[in-house]
């Protein structure tokens, strides 16, 4: 809540209204309502329009929207070089995509299985025969008409997700299925459209297309369980009064229109509506259909997904009336007898509610200039400390995060619970399934003006909240979050960063038993082992001035959780100065680990300063200003060996940029972001190349070019 002046009571006043009213003018269910136990579905077409509009009414302001024009996704095989005959087999050890959930492959822009390496290049699926690495050459590649976002590998068969912007046809030809050419034309206009482009990849050098199915929408993640892939797709709904679309999904020149009748709603209303269209695809037989399931609710923003469920998440903003509360717990407790009495008098008036707060701050503006300079400073420290306390209450109740399951079981989707909590969840790991329950941790009210608190919630199958630890790091946010079964390990910041160990053995009863501050931060959690966890993030220094810390470099930590009240960090690895970045702090995929190996591996965007730019007496001790950003001076793959006992010891860093990997920071092409590991061999891989070093000296072995162009 901002600082409020009480240069003049109206001043005061008028600050207070825009709190309770201008800042809360969203509407919906208040926190922990339960407004429904299973989904329903539209009666009509008509019905669905006339629940989108009446909730669009209510809002305040308008959103973009995309139509469901079906878009030109069209893909070929393109032979580069013949498969050799050296008839290598796959290495017995090779390392496979960071997931949270074993057993529970997700998309991503690399996938290898222990001999091939599928990489996104580009608008191009590249298939390179790596193994040996000696003898590793291109096969083939796939040229995608529009952005490939992620692949799933499953035996032989590819699955690529794929987005296309603005076309007008969907047409392909495979050499499995013959399928049609289609044109679409929806009356909304061009859109958004995502593409599921399945390959039969038992000839590497010849990857034949075998199906080709399009859903209207964004493509937001997906899943691979066993044989079936799992995707989720968001379709925004257009905001005005044009016609309301209704999600479609073609396959083999055919186009299907999803019903509204088909379509599941929920009575908590909203006004930022969209589709979410879930599909389950079997990817080993071509001849079973696709299932799929479209609900209207709020994008998705985070997902969790089990072996058996898929949790979605969305966050919304409910309408309260604080006005009545600020006078209540902040205005009159601060004022004298005589004017609380003044107000209420005011306050049982027959005057309208602007005649009375206008009333009511004439009674305060005459009390503040009565006060002298000193009484007034302490005045408005009174009233924003009570501000702010009541705001943190507020926010719990405005904010809430909504989550659904959705059970899932080969190509069965059935809805099953909606539930909700107070707060906002930072990403996946901010969610977990065990034993029957559901963990959340989430963010209510924002660090810069001092209201977030952090929680910690259990939610039983049916997603009533049956346990919480609420309160945690006030004035602090979330910056990673983990479960580990009865553990949650959280994260939050400011200035410092605490890591907080909590105890789920008991999911009624949820407790801190410990926690560690130190300076910086975390971005991304990796369990080490059942008594350590691994850190990602940045440095920190507290500022000089300010209630805040300016970050500085990358830093990799090693925490010790074996006594869990007493946390420890017991090994760190600091990289660079302020600036440099990583894409391991936004996505756990460039994340490589092998406890067996002793193995870490992250990509590095480095950033260095240049001390001689600062004053001599500033070089003789080394020091710079905490606000300094470093240069870029280098990109690539830092390797560590890493163990409990020596903690992080740099084994060597690889680039794909010339010159050391001083090259232009914008040549995006050559920077590594992801890399994995057959045998004793690290792959490293860019959009532009895949190199291979040898893991015990890190002696470059072989590259190959992905981009011959």
């Amino acid at each position: 809540m901002p600082r409020i002046n009480i240069g003049a009571g109206v001043a005061l006043l008028a600050a207070l209204i825009v709190i309770a009213t201008g800042a809360l003018l969203l509407t919906g269910n208040q926190a922990g309502e339960k407004s429904h136990d299973e989904a329903k579905r539209f009666a009509s077409y008509e019905g669905l329009v006339e629940f989108v509009r009446n909730g669009q009414e209510k809002a305040s302001y308008s959103f973009g929207f995309y139509g469901n024009r079906l878009t030109k996704v069209s893909s070929m095989a393109a032979p580069m070089a013949e498969a050799g005959t050296t008839g290598s087999q796959a290495a017995s050890d090779y390392s496979g995509t960071n997931v949270q959930v074993s057993g529970v492959d997700e998309a991503d822009i690399v996938k290898n299985d222990g001999r091939h390496i599928y990489a996104v290049s580009g608008n191009k699926v590249a298939i390179v025969d790596a193994y040996p690495a000696e003898q590793a050459k291109a096969v083939s590649e796939i040229e995608i008409q529009g952005s490939p976002v992620g692949l799933l590998v499953n035996n032989d068969r590819l699955v690529v997700f794929a987005q296309a912007y603005n076309y007008h046809a969907y047409e392909t030809t495979a050499p499995a299925a013959k399928m049609a050419s289609v044109i679409v034309a929806p009356p909304n206009g061009g859109g958004v459209n995502t593409a599921i482009l399945v390959y039969d990849i038992s000839d590497r050098t010849r990857p034949a297309l075998i199906r080709n199915i399009t859903v209207t929408g964004n493509y937001h993640d997906s899943r691979m369980i066993g044989d079936y892939a799992y995707a989720v797709i968001n379709q925004q709904m257009p905001y005005g009064d044009g016609p309301v679309p209704l999600p479609a999904i073609a396959e083999g020149g055919k186009v299907r229109e999803v019903p509204a009748t088909e379509i599941y709603y929920f009575d908590n209303p909203d006004y930022s509506y969209g589709y979410v269209n879930i599909l389950a695809i079997d990817t080993q037989d071509d001849s079973e259909d696709y299932n799929s399931r479209s609900f209207l609710a709020g994008s998705t923003q985070n997902m969790y997904v089990s072996e058996g469920s898929i949790y979605i998440s969305y966050t919304k903003l409910n309408n309260l009336d604080s006005f009545d509360n600020i006078m209540e717990k902040v205005i009159l407790p601060s004022m004298p007898p005589s004017v609380q009495s003044s107000i209420s008098e005011i306050e049982r008036s027959d005057a309208d509610n602007d005649e009375k707060r206008s009333r009511i701050g004439e009674e305060i503006n005459r009390h503040a200039n009565s006060l002298s300079r000193e009484e007034s400073r302490e005045l408005e420290q009174r009233m924003a400390e009570r501000a702010a306390e009541l705001e943190r209450e507020i926010a719990k109740q405005r904010e809430q995060t909504i989550v659904h399951r959705i059970a899932i079981s080969d190509s069965s989707i059935e809805y099953r619970a909606e539930g909700s909590v107070p707060g906002r969840v930072l990403n996946q790991f901010s969610m977990d399934e065990h034993e029957g329950n559901f963990r959340m941790a989430t963010t209510t009210g924002n660090s810069w003006d001092r209201t977030s608190q952090n929680h910690v919630y259990v939610l039983d199958s049916e997603l009533d909240t049956v346990g919480s630890v609420e309160d945690l790091a006030p004035e602090e946010s979330i910056y990673s979050a983990r479960f580990m079964g009865n553990r949650a390990y959280l994260v939050t910041f400011k200035k410092v960063d605490p890591l907080f160990v909590i105890d789920l053995s008991e999911p009624t009863n949820p407790k801190v038993l410990g926690k560690l501050k130190i300076p910086g931060y975390s971005d991304y959690l990796h369990p080490y082992d059942e008594s350590h966890i691994i850190g990602i993030g940045k440095d920190a220094v507290e500022a000089e001035q300010g209630d805040f810390a300016w970050y500085q470099g990358l830093k990799v930590a090693l925490f010790d959780v074996s006594d869990p009240e007493n946390p420890k960090e017991v090994a760190k690895y600091n990289i660079g100065d302020r600036g440099t970045d990583s894409e391991a702090l936004r996505d756990h995929k460039a994340f490589l680990f092998s406890r067996e190996k002793s193995l870490l591996v992250i990509p590095v965007t480095l950033a260095e300063i240049d001390r001689t730019r600062y004053n001599p007496d500033l070089q003789a001790n080394g020091n710079v200003p905490s606000s300094a950003y470093g240069e870029f001076t280098w990109q690539g793959a830092y390797v560590f060996n890493l163990d409990a006992e020596n903690g992080f010891q740099l084994k060597g860093r690889v680039t794909h940029i010339g010159e050391g990997g001083r090259q232009s920071y914008f040549d995006q092409t050559s920077s590594v972001r992801r890399s994995l590991y057959m045998g004793d061999v690290l792959y490293t891989i860019s959009d532009s190349m895949i190199k291979m070093n040898g893991l015990d000296d890190m002696a470059e072995i072989n590259g190959v070019n992905l981009q011959n162009d």
